[in-house]
């Protein structure tokens, strides 16, 4: 191994990589919350309106993702085999990339404003505030998109504190703009909907612009003018990598929209429970989740220096770890179940059927560590067809189809869908884990 005093090797070790992600996770938990909950002292409708809205958000997010994806994986990789001139282009690559997936999208929004929305059927006050909203955050999409590059970028190169540092002053900027915007102060006019979304735009535009100012002098080799000079393979290879993983993310979500659809229609109490027990489990699942991009950011580093054997036992060690944190962490709100369930709600049936999620959580979240260290770590390897593939087989032949059969048709609720999930977890983390094992990933390394 290189000389321990090199500083991109020192960024790259587990812990300088993870705990500002795992921070930075719970911070964006927090925050996401933040406008419907200072929305919902002006008004149900506009909360109702946002809540429409972050559907559509989070699929533009998760195609603005698509060319970071490819991104983080090449840069890691050149990075550890010192291949800098690669490195480079991949980023300078991404940039452009990011800027035209951006302005597409941000047409894409302020169309559907005007003619996606409509087909909701929304009520008329409810439709104006997710129109007012849509047209304002939407249009600036592109913002977004090129912000999601610029951290991934840092990140790849061992810069995991700076996007921390920036998404918590972005926050903080945003939740100060909401209060001007909703609780009239120094005697200023209520700006409702459009002012919360003006401030969220203003608090990304200004992190956007932070995080260019980090990239300079953090001094990533960023050469623009060598743009028409980058190889189309260079561009090539961003693209494959991040639409399978958009395609791994849209299935994922589509699947968990199926089985929402099956709770829908087991009752109120069965989807507010299972609404609940998923926004507990959070917090059970954020440190795997960190650790898991930590170890991604690793790997492709470790992969290209050459360091297999190394990493191959440092991924197996991560999920042992991460398995038993979250187990832990598991178990520890199930116990604390009596004093965290009364602060979401105090319906008894509902209290009780999300105690039940709660306690098949100790199951679902210890599988969901496999997938979340051991794929992560095979996409960095970039052997990424074979898990989206068996992904998405998984996620509809076990996770939807036994929804269906536990909690429809053999009358389980929507503690059989819990479980038909957990059962997707664990079946897919457990090929994973053999096959990251097997060390097959190895002949998908770059070349």
């Amino acid at each position: 191994m290189s000389n321990p005093a090199n500083s991109i090797d020192k960024r790259m070790s587990i812990v300088a990589l993870t705990w500002p992600l795992f921070v930075e996770i719970l911070l964006r938990t927090a925050l996401n919350t933040s406008d419907v909950f200072m929305l919902s002292g002006y008004s149900d409708k506009a909360v109702s309106a946002v809540g429409v809205i972050s559907q559509l958000s989070f699929f533009l997010i998760i195609v603005s993702s698509m060319v970071s994806s490819g991104t983080g994986i090449l840069i890691a990789q050149y990075n550890g085999s010192e291949r800098h001139q690669e490195s480079a282009w991949v980023g300078v690559a991404s940039i452009a990339l990011s800027a035209l997936v951006g302005v597409f999208l941000s047409l894409l929004a302020v169309i559907g404003a005007y003619h996606f929305l409509p087909l909701y059927g929304l009520e008329a006050q409810v439709e104006q505030y997710a129109q007012e909203y849509l047209l304002i955050s939407g249009a600036m999409t592109f913002n977004i998109t090129l912000g999601i590059v610029l951290t991934t970028i840092l990140r790849s190169h061992g810069y995991s504190r700076s996007p921390m540092y920036v998404n918590l002053i972005s926050g903080v900027i945003n939740i100060v703009g909401n209060y001007i915007a909703l609780y009239q102060p120094f005697g200023l006019p209520v700006y409702g909907v459009q002012g919360v979304a003006i401030a969220t735009v203003i608090s990304q535009v200004i992190g956007t612009l932070i995080l260019c100012l980090v990239v300079k002098r953090s001094g990533i080799t960023l050469p623009f003018e060598q743009l028409k000079q980058i190889p189309k393979v260079i561009f090539t290879r961003i693209i494959k990598i991040g639409v399978m993983n958009a395609g791994e993310v849209l299935s994922y979500n589509m699947a968990q929209i199926c089985i929402t659809f099956f709770i829908v229609q087991m009752g109120t109490a069965s989807l507010a429970a299972f609404t609940y027990a998923q926004n507990i489990a959070r917090l059970s699942f954020a440190f795997a989740l960190a650790l898991g991009q930590g170890s991604q950011i690793q790997a492709g580093y470790y992969i290209g220096r050459g360091w297999v054997d190394a990493i191959l036992k440092l991924v197996q060690k991560y999920f042992v770890i991460g398995f038993c944190v979250s187990t832990i962490l598991t178990v520890v709100i199930y116990l604390l179940r009596d004093s965290i369930i009364p602060l979401f709600t105090t319906e008894p049936e509902i209290a009780a059927l999300t105690a039940t999620l709660i306690a098949g959580s100790i199951i679902l979240e210890a599988g969901r560590v496999f997938n979340l260290i051991f794929i992560s770590a095979l996409k960095a390897a970039g052997d990424i067809k074979f898990p989206v593939k068996m992904g998405i087989l998984s996620m509809w032949g076990w996770g939807v189809a036994m929804s269906y059969l536990f909690g429809v048709h053999w009358g389980y609720g929507v503690i059989g869908a819990w479980m038909a999930i957990a059962f997707d977890e664990w079946f897919r983390g457990l090929i994973m884990a053999r096959r990251w094992r097997s060390k097959v990933w190895t002949k998908y390394t770059l070349q």
